[in-house]
C-alpha cells in the first residue's frame, strides 16, 4: 500500500508541474484541447476554400497570358504546404495519438494535450495570417509589357547592299544622343517596315540594351488617336479603362515619361500627326525618348520633325534575282527554266513584297509553259488603282489567280477589307455569317478551316503575320490590288479613310453591289432607304459622331447575311433591322445600343457580337434566334 501511495504521489506531483502557477490561458491548453483542435480544423477548411478561389483566378489569368504577381505565387506555395494531404494527415495522426495517450496514461496524456494544444494555436495564427494575406490581393495578375516580343521575327530579311546605307544610318541615329526623331521613306512595298522591324530586333537582341522598351505601332490610313493609344497601351501592358481620349492621353503620357529610355516606332504614316494628342511626350523634354517613323512621303516625315530621313530604293537587278531564288527555291535555277525565272524576277518592279509573292506562286510550277504564261501575265496592265504601279498590280493579280481554291480567293478578298492587324476570330464570324464553307456544321470546324486558309495565304505572302498569332495583316499594296479585284469581279464597294462617298443616289449601281464596306469613310448622310437587293454584307466603321442611321435604311437589304457596325450611334436600333430575316451574323461594336429586344425577330441569327455595348444581360427574346 505504501508503494502504491508513493506512485500516486509522484504522478500527482508531475501533473502539478503543468498546473502550478499556470495562467488561465495555459490551463486552457489542457482543458479546451478539443475546441482548439476543431478551431484549427475549421481554419484549414477555410484556407482550402480561399486557396481554391485564388487558384481559379490564377488559372484564368494564365489562360489570358497574364503575369501572376510574385506575392500571389508565394502565398499559394505557403498555402499548399499547409493544406497538403501530408500536412492534414499528420494533423489528424497527432490528434489521434494525443487521445490514445490520454486514455493509456494520465500523465503522458496531460503532457501530450498541453503541447499539442499550443501547437494547434500557433497553426491557427499562421493560417489566420495567410487568410488575411489573401484579402490584400486586389487582383492576382497583370498584363506584362510585351517588350521585344511584340516584334515578331522578320521572315526573309536579307541584308542587301542597297539597304545597308539606310539600315546602318538608322542604327547610328538610334545610338546618337543628338538625334531623337528618325525617318525612313520609300514607295509602298519597298521594305520600310521590314527594315525597321529588323533594326528593332537587333536592338532588343543586343547584350547592352539601348532602350528599356521598344514599341511598334502601325499607323496606316485608317488609324485615329484612339487606335494609336490602344496599340501603345497594349504593348506596355497597361489597362486604361477610361474611354475619354484626353484622359487616356494624360495617363499614357505619364507612363511613358517614367520609362528611362524608350523607342517608339510609328510605321506607315500617311499624313502629319500631332504626337501629343495620343499621349506621346515631347522628345525635347524627354531625352530618353526616340521616335522612328516610316512613310511613303518625305514631306510627311519633315512635317513631323524628322532630324534624319533615310531613303530606301527598289532592289537592284542582282538583288531582285537573289531574293527570287531564295524564295522560289531550286526550281528557279533549273537549266530549262532559269532564263524565264530571271525575267520573271526582273518584272517584279524591284519590290520585295512583289518578288516574294510571285516567287511563292511559281515555286511549284514544273512546266516551261507555266513560266511563259506567268511572264505574259506580268506585262504591265492599264489599271492604275490608288497609285499602284501597273507592273506591281499585274504581279499581285497573277499571284491571286494562282491560288488553288475558290475558298482561298474568297478569304483573301475578305481579308482586304478588315484593316491592319485584324483578328482571326472576326474573320471567322464573317465566314460563318456568309456561309462560305458548306458542310461544316460546327464553329470549331469553321475555325479550323479559317486557320488553315490564313496559314496558306501567309505562306504565299499575300497575307502577313500579325502582331500576335491570333491576328493577321496585309500589306497596303496587296490590299489595294485585292480591293480593286473584288470591285471589278465581285460587285464590291470597299472604301477607306481617304475616300469620300456620295454615291447613294446612283440607284442602278447600288442595286448591283454584293458587299459594301465603309471603313472610316467620309459619309455626309445616309439615305432614308437603301435599295440593295443583292447585298449580303454591309460593314461600316463610323468617323462622324453625328451620323444617324434612318429607321428604314435596311429595308431594301432582304438578302443581307452579315451586318457589322462600329462606333455608330445606336441608342435605339433602326426598326428596319427586324426585317433582316436572312441575317446570320450581327456585330454592333461600341455603338451604345441599349435595347435589343427586336433582335429576337432575327430567327437565322447565329453570331451576335455586342462588344463595348454596355449590355450585360440578354433579354429572353434573344432565345428565339437561330430557330
Amino acid at each position: 500500500m505504501e508503494a502504491l501511495a508513493s506512485i500516486l504521489e509522484s504522478l500527482a506531483s508531475k501533473a502539478a508541474e503543468y498546473m502550478v502557477d499556470s495562467t488561465p490561458e495555459q490551463l486552457g491548453y489542457l482543458f479546451n484541447h478539443e475546441s482548439k483542435f476543431q478551431n484549427l480544423w475549421s481554419k484549414v477548411q477555410e484556407l482550402k476554400d480561399a486557396r481554391q478561389r485564388v487558384q481559379q483566378s490564377v488559372d484564368e489569368a494564365n489562360r489570358n497570358g497574364e503575369k501572376i504577381f510574385d506575392d500571389v505565387e508565394r502565398w499559394l506555395t505557403m498555402v499548399n504546404d499547409k493544406i497538403s494531404d501530408q500536412a492534414t494527415t499528420q494533423l489528424q495522426e497527432d490528434e489521434k495519438k494525443a487521445m490514445e495517450s490520454y486514455f493509456a496514461s494520465f500523465l503522458l496524456g496531460i503532457k501530450s494535450r498541453y503541447h499539442l494544444s499550443k501547437k494547434d494555436e500557433k497553426e491557427v495564427e499562421v493560417i489566420t495570417q495567410l487568410l488575411n494575406g489573401k484579402d490584400q490581393f486586389d487582383r492576382v495578375s497583370y498584363c506584362p509589357a510585351l517588350e521585344g516580343m511584340s516584334i515578331r521575327p522578320v521572315k526573309e530579311y536579307e541584308a542587301f547592299g542597297s539597304r545597308s546605307d539606310a539600315f546602318n544610318g538608322v542604327m547610328a541615329a538610334l545610338d546618337d544622343d543628338n538625334i531623337n526623331i528618325i525617318g525612313v521613306y520609300g514607295m509602298g512595298g519597298v521594305g520600310k517596315t521590314t527594315l525597321v522591324k529588323e533594326a528593332a530586333r537587333q536592338i532588343i537582341a543586343k547584350e547592352k540594351k539601348l532602350f528599356d522598351e521598344v514599341i511598334l505601332v502601325a499607323i496606316t490610313q485608317a488609324s485615329n488617336i484612339s487606335n494609336i493609344q490602344n496599340e501603345i497601351t497594349e504593348k506596355l501592358g497597361l489597362k486604361i479603362e477610361e474611354r475619354s481620349v484626353d484622359v487616356r492621353a494624360a495617363l499614357l503620357h505619364d507612363r511613358l515619361k517614367k520609362i528611362n529610355k524608350v523607342l517608339i516606332i510609328l510605321d506607315d504614316i500617311w499624313e502629319e500627326h500631332d504626337l501629343d494628342a495620343p499621349g506621346i511626350p515631347s522628345v525635347d523634354k524627354n531625352k530618353g525618348l526616340k521616335i522612328l517613323m516610316t512613310s511613303r512621303r518625305l514631306e510627311v516625315l519633315k512635317s513631323m520633325g524628322s532630324q534624319k530621313s533615310l531613303p530606301i530604293d527598289i532592289l537592284k537587278e542582282d538583288e531582285a534575282w537573289n531574293l527570287f531564288k531564295i524564295v522560289a527555291g531550286p526550281i528557279a535555277e533549273r537549266s530549262d527554266l532559269q532564263s524565264k525565272a530571271n525575267k520573271v524576277a526582273q518584272n517584279c518592279a524591284g519590290l520585295p513584297i512583289v518578288i516574294a509573292t510571285v516567287a511563292k506562286a511559281l515555286k511549284h510550277k514544273e512546266n516551261l509553259h507555266e513560266w511563259e504564261d506567268a511572264l505574259e501575265q506580268l506585262k504591265p496592265s492599264e489599271i492604275n488603282f490608288r497609285g499602284v504601279p501597273s507592273a506591281v498590280y499585274s504581279a499581285i493579280e497573277m499571284s491571286y489567280k494562282y491560288l488553288k481554291t475558290e475558298d482561298l480567293k474568297s478569304i483573301f478578298l475578305l481579308c482586304s477589307i478588315m484593316g491592319h492587324n485584324a483578328a482571326i476570330e472576326d474573320l471567322l464570324k464573317y465566314c460563318t455569317g456568309l456561309g462560305l464553307f458548306h458542310g461544316l456544321d460546327t464553329i470549331q470546324k469553321v475555325r479550323n478551316r479559317v486557320l488553315t486558309l490564313v496559314s496558306e495565304l501567309e505562306v504565299s505572302s499575300l497575307l502577313l503575320a500579325g502582331s500576335t498569332p491570333e491576328c493577321f495583316d496585309m500589306h497596303d499594296v496587296v490590299c489595294d490590288v485585292a480591293i480593286s479585284i473584288a470591285s471589278r469581279d465581285r460587285g464590291w464597294l470597299a472604301l477607306g479613310k481617304e475616300d469620300v462617298f456620295e454615291g447613294w443616289s446612283d440607284v442602278e449601281t447600288m442595286r448591283n453591289y454584293n458587299l459594301i464596306s465603309l471603313q472610316h469613310t467620309k459619309v455626309s448622310e445616309l439615305p432614308d432607304e437603301l435599295e440593295c437587293p443583292n447585298l449580303t454584307f454591309f460593314a461600316m466603321v463610323n468617323r462622324d459622331s453625328c451620323l444617324k442611321i434612318p429607321n428604314n435604311f435596311f429595308k431594301g437589304m432582304k438578302r443581307l447575311k452579315v451586318l457589322s457596325l462600329k462606333k455608330v450611334n445606336l441608342s435605339s436600333l433602326p426598326s428596319s433591322i427586324e426585317s433582316l430575316r436572312s441575317l446570320c451574323a450581327l456585330r454592333l461594336i461600341d455603338c451604345g445600343v441599349k435595347d435589343i429586344v427586336m433582335l429576337g425577330e432575327l430567327v437565322n441569327l447565329e453570331i451576335l457580337d455586342l462588344c463595348n455595348s454596355g449590355i450585360r444581360l440578354l433579354s429572353k427574346e434573344i432565345g428565339q434566334m437561330g430557330g
